[in-house]
């Protein structure tokens, strides 16, 4: 199955890491700021990792050539 392509109206903002005072300390869990900030964190280099791939391969094929190595 091919990725959805993505625009650039899709893409996640990229997340503000939380300052130290901002934790509670509480081992919150899955509410925890830090644990959010994480997830939060994963998505936007996941979905980045894709965007980059996305725009290297729409620039290949405007070039009519590609950038990887024979």
């Amino acid at each position: 199955m091919t990725p959805k392509k993505l625009k650039s109206e899709d893409l996640l903002p990229e997340p503000v890491r939380p300052e130290a005072w901002e934790c509670c300390g509480s081992d919150c869990g899955d509410a925890c700021i830090q644990t959010i900030y994480w997830n939060e964190k994963a998505a936007y280099d996941a979905q980045q990792k894709q965007w980059q791939a996305q725009l290297a391969e729409e620039a290949a094929a405007q070039t009519g050539g590609t950038d990887k190595a024979v």
